[in-house]
């Protein structure tokens, strides 16, 4: 959970789901270069919110924060995990890592290499081990979605999945 006190970028930074709630009460810069070092509540007031105006802020970002919180994890079908596996193989990588494309979109990359915060998602045994890597930040994007991979388009398509934590919350709501 976030307080007014912490500094905007690293709210954006661990919790991007909260982004569209702050640009939709009018605080539009949250990728300025100010961003970086300014409280919450400091970049609130220099857009001349109230002190009630930041407080429900801050409650309505906590409330997605708590959804997203109780989604299920990215997860990935067999044919997504045969697909990676070929991959791997193909160009002889360790790893496959999810990356963020322009405009919302994701590509699945053989790498080598693993950064130190990437979360690794293990499929299979030592030998025929798949292991996908995901940004924290990515990772938290992708909650309730299922990768698979569709031989007739021969990509790879994500959905929603049906059951999940958001899904549920709405048919408790009617």
């Amino acid at each position: 959970m976030i307080s007014k006190k912490i500094v905007l970028g690293e709210v954006i930074e661990k919790y991007p789901e909260v982004a569209p709630i702050f640009a939709g009460a009018g605080l539009h810069c949250i990728g300025c270069h100010v961003s970086a070092y300014e409280s919450l509540e400091d970049g609130c007031l220099s857009h001349g919110f109230s002190p009630n105006d930041i407080d429900d802020l801050v409650k309505k970002a906590n409330e997605k924060i708590a959804l997203y919180d109780k989604l299920d994890k990215i997860s990935f079908t067999t044919s997504a995990v045969k697909e990676f596996g070929k991959r791997i193989l193909k160009e002889k990588s360790k790893f496959i890592k999810i990356e963020p494309l322009f405009g919302g979109e994701f590509d699945f990359v053989p790498v080598n290499k693993k950064e130190d915060d990437d979360v690794e998602i293990i499929f299979g045994e030592e030998k025929s081990k798949v292991t996908i890597l995901i940004a924290p930040r990515i990772e938290r994007m992708l909650r309730g979605v299922i990768i698979d991979f569709d031989l007739k388009k021969k990509d790879f398509v994500a959905s929603r999945r049906k059951d999940s934590a958001s899904e549920k919350k709405k048919s408790a709501k009617k």
